[in-house]
C-alpha cells in the first residue's frame, strides 16, 4: 500500500502530461473502478449477497432479516443458502459508498431502514 501511495503522489505532483494528473481525478476514477457494479456476481449470489458484500466492503454495516446483530465484518458473512440472509437495515455511517454502486441495491425487498446513505 504505500508503494501505491508513492507512485500516485508522484504521479499527482508531475506538471505537464498528456493526460490530466488532478490527484481528485485520479482517486475518483480509482473509486469508481473500485465501486463498479459486478452484474455477473448479482446472477451468481443473488441480490441481497452481493449487495451485503459491495456494503461491508465499503465500510457499511448491514443487518439481516430476524437477526439482532449487525454485520460489520466482510470476512465473517454468513454461509448457508444464499437466499436465507435477507438485508433488513443498512448504517452507511463512515463508509466510502459512491452513487456509482447502488445498482447493487436495486431489488432488495426487504430493507426497512437505511441511515446516513448520503
Amino acid at each position: 500500500m504505500m508503494l501505491f501511495g508513492k507512485i500516485s503522489q508522484q504521479l499527482c505532483g508531475l506538471k505537464k502530461l498528456p493526460w490530466s494528473c488532478d490527484c481528485r481525478y485520479f482517486w475518483g476514477w480509482l473509486n469508481a473502478v473500485f465501486h463498479k457494479v459486478d452484474y455477473e456476481r448479482i446472477r451468481d449470489v443473488g441480490r441481497d449477497r452481493a449487495a451485503s458484500e459491495w456494503l461491508l466492503h465499503c465500510g457499511a454495516m448491514v443487518r439481516y432479516h430476524g437477526q439482532e446483530r449487525w454485520q460489520k465484518d466482510y470476512n465473517r458473512l454468513p454461509t448457508g443458502p444464499l437466499d436465507k440472509y435477507k438485508v433488513q437495515a443498512i448504517d452507511a455511517t463512515d463508509s466510502c459508498i459512491m452513487s456509482i454502486g447502488f445498482d447493487y441495491m436495486e431489488g432488495l425487498h426487504h430493507v426497512e431502514k437505511i441511515s446516513n446513505l448520503c
